[in-house]
């Protein structure tokens, strides 16, 4: 099933990003007054930066190249960066089920897209389970292996690579099941809409060819992985997003990272696994007084928790989010938050 209400965090659709900062700058968005920002800041079509004289500013655009604004003059992102592509990025949220730890629902592909025609299959590790029938299946293919617990799980998760013995064809769709020694199935999670597909080659090379550009930039890590993370987010290639993201050092996890990594996991109906990076990014946005950020955070937060059965907190939560975007004149947002939050009420 899928959900239109649920409002999944405005930065999954992020264009652009600042990623260094000699000083002050200060961005306008339309209809709102200037304020300061810092690295990390993402930038949207009719932005405006305003570095102070003498600052330089760096913008990661969505292309792929890295561009300077120049120092003491107000620039417009639409002239410092290319618009970005419409992609397939926007599919609805998927509306998380019930599942339980025996449960070996699935966790990755889900809902997505692939970069990658041997992709890593993950499930929760269910509880009290020995062994694991593994199978993909799609059309004139069915790929079956069994595994123990001891060959491929670890910290709750259970994951094996697809090796591609029987090729996945683009377009196709395909789905992960699950099978555990317990009586249990991943089969029993009645979501829909969890297959997965293999994106076309022309689709696959021009999202490479601005993958490797992203890594070839001279800038910090952190935002090399937030902007690949978007990138393959944009696309549609929820599960190289996630991995991405989770396969970042930790010294590379900012913010944004965690949000992002709590929205994907929204995304596809996961809240239990959306909750964690939605604390995290709070607790770094605060620490770093990186307000639109902790909106955003909060924003996603509520709706795991409520989600979750915790209703008072998540509709608090969505509140305090509302707050900080009156604070930070984002129109667009508190509109939508305060549509939510009737809606909920």
């Amino acid at each position: 099933m899928i959900m239109s209400g649920s409002l999944l965090s405005k930065q999954v659709l992020a264009a652009h990003r600042i990623v260094e900062t000699t000083g002050k700058v200060e961005l306008k968005r339309q209809n709102s007054s200037y304020r300061p920002v810092s690295e990390g800041t993402e930038l949207r079509p009719g932005d405006l930066l305003k570095p102070a004289s003498g600052v330089r500013v760096k913008v990661l655009c969505e292309d792929g190249n890295t561009r300077s604004v120049p120092a003491g003059v107000t620039t417009g992102i639409n002239a410092l960066c290319p618009p970005p592509p419409t992609r397939n990025g926007s599919r609805p949220i998927v509306r998380p089920r019930p599942v339980d730890r025996y449960m070996p629902y699935i966790i990755s592909p889900r809902a997505t897209r692939l970069l990658t025609d041997k992709p890593i299959l993950r499930w929760n590790d269910a509880t009290d389970a020995s062994r694991f029938t593994v199978t993909v299946r799609g059309r004139g293919l069915t790929w079956t292996q069994e595994f123990s617990r001891e060959q491929v799980c670890q910290d709750g998760i259970c994951k094996v690579v697809y090796p591609g013995s029987q090729p996945l064809q683009p377009g196709i769709s395909y789905k992960l099941i699950v099978e555990a020694d317990t009586n249990r199935a991943s089969t029993e999670d009645r979501t829909g809409g969890l297959g997965f597909k293999l994106i076309e080659s022309d689709q696959a090379r021009e999202i490479q060819v601005i993958a490797r550009r992203i890594q070839q930039q001279d800038v910090p890590d952190k935002f090399k992985g937030l902007e690949l993370a978007e990138l393959y987010a944009k696309s549609d290639l929820t599960a190289e997003a996630i991995e991405t993201l989770e396969g970042l050092e930790n010294d590379q996890k900012i913010a944004e990272s965690y949000r992002l990594l709590g929205d994907l996991y929204r995304r596809i109906g996961l809240v239990l696994e959306a909750e964690v990076p939605y604390l995290e990014a709070v607790e770094l946005a605060t620490a770093t007084e990186h307000w639109e950020e902790l909106a955003a955070a909060k924003a996603g937060l509520g709706e795991v928790k409520y989600a979750r059965g915790n209703r008072e907190e998540g509709v608090s939560l969505l509140e305090e989010a509302k707050a900080i975007y009156e604070q930070l004149e984002e129109r667009k947002q508190v509109g939508e938050l305060e549509e939510r939050l009737a809606e909920l009420k």
